[in-house]
């Protein structure tokens, strides 16, 4: 116990001060980056960013978790209740909004051939049943063909200003032919629908089963119906795999171009139409029986499936998500002052959603693997936020 009449040596107090110094950067790992200033990713894409995220839904033991039978009736879907309690708390709606809107507006006009409900039904917590050991759970989002409607599910981002930003996602797809599964920036069209501004990927059930298509929004012409090639990548992921496996799919949406990898490896990059203005996060998968989709036979089903996300981000305007005071700092002070200490969240990282510290004022970074080097600190301040 320490008291007030203990004296300690000079060389004693030195190893504290140095301790506690190096238990503050070891924590800057441990509680995903709450001490950094900003972070720094990787590639042709590099940028830093003000914010970082990470959700995880590997381990979900809180609940005990299942697979929801499906409600075929069109009012019970679109009130459902959330599927478990894990989807109630704000450790969920701090970041994510289930939808429960439908496409019966679409069905009307002949623009969508099959009514489209979105459910909370259609998002839960399941058990993995794979032999991998590092992971229990994961989240699904599923979409199945009743007789008299597409049952759906999307989830999206609480925060809508989103400046800029780095997602990656580990998922995979599986299910019938006939899905879209989804995940994209997305900012409501203020006019028509041609003013819609998305940076997409998305993965088509009926297509190969290697296939992603890449696309910033919108990838027909308005005024002729026709496709526009310079919107589009349609890519094979790499590596010879599948997105029926477990791969990490990345989007940097960065000022005039959007940027797409797929475990590590750069596939497509597009400037034509890159968003520009503040948007949110989507995650869905989905079908109407159209052209896009395919049509799914009655009862398929197909689920995409998520062991963690993680976003690092600036943001326009006032922060809509989680009150983080170390987020509304960095929003309101550090993005002026310059970078305090710089953490990567691919370079240097032991684990994953784990940002390493790269760099501080002080001069001390960590090398990777555990220990720290003396390194100068380069001030990002004259760097304009979200690109180097």
């Amino acid at each position: 116990m320490f008291t007030a009449s203990t004296t300690w040596p000079p060389s004693r107090i030195i190893a504290i001060i140095l301790l506690s110094f190096i238990l503050r950067l070891t924590s800057a790992q441990t509680d995903n980056g709450n001490e950094c200033s900003c972070f720094q990713t990787n590639g042709s894409s590099a940028g830093y960013f003000t914010s970082h995220r990470f959700l995880d839904y590997r381990n979900v033991l809180s609940v005990s978790p299942k697979v929801p039978a499906l409600l075929p009736n069109i009012t019970n879907a679109t009130n459902a209740f959330a599927t478990s309690d894990f989807f109630t708390n704000d450790a969920w709606r701090n970041d994510w909004a289930i939808q429960n809107w439908n496409n019966s507006n679409d069905v009307a006009s002949g623009d969508s051939p099959t009514l489209r409900v979105n459910s909370p039904n259609n998002i839960y917590i399941e058990k993995s049943k794979d032999t991998d050991p590092s992971y229990a759970t994961f989240l699904t989002l599923r979409t199945a063909r009743l007789p008299t409607f597409q049952s759906t599910g999307e989830i999206d981002s609480v925060e809508k200003n989103y400046q800029y930003l780095s997602a990656r996602f580990r998922a995979r797809v599986i299910g019938s032919p006939g899905a879209c599964a989804g995940i994209f920036t997305y900012r409501q069209p203020t006019a028509s629908p041609s003013s819609v501004q998305e940076a997409d990927i998305e993965i088509l059930t009926r297509d190969a089963r290697n296939a992603v298509q890449y696309t910033n929004q919108p990838s027909q012409d308005p005024q002729t119906g026709d496709a526009v090639p310079e919107a589009t990548r349609n890519v094979s992921i790499p590596q010879g795999r599948d997105w029926t496996v477990w791969n990490t799919y990345r989007v940097d949406w960065m000022p005039g171009m959007t940027s797409w990898s797929v475990n590590g490896v750069s596939v497509a990059d597009i400037g034509f139409q890159a968003p520009r203005d503040p948007a949110g996060l989507c995650v869905n998968i989905w079908s109407d029986g159209g052209v896009w989709t395919g049509n799914m036979s009655t009862y398929d089903e197909a689920f995409l499936q998520i062991q963690w996300v993680e976003v690092v981000f600036n943001t326009s305007g006032p922060y809509a998500g989680p009150t983080d005071k170390r987020e509304i700092m960095n929003r309101k002070g550090e993005k002026q002052k310059g970078c305090k200490v710089v953490c990567g969240v691919d370079e240097g990282v032991n684990v994953t959603g784990t940002p390493a510290v790269l760099s501080s004022n002080a001069g001390v970074a960590w090398n990777g693997k555990g220990s720290l080097v003396w390194v100068p600190f380069v001030l990002v301040a004259g760097t304009v936020f979200g690109y180097f």
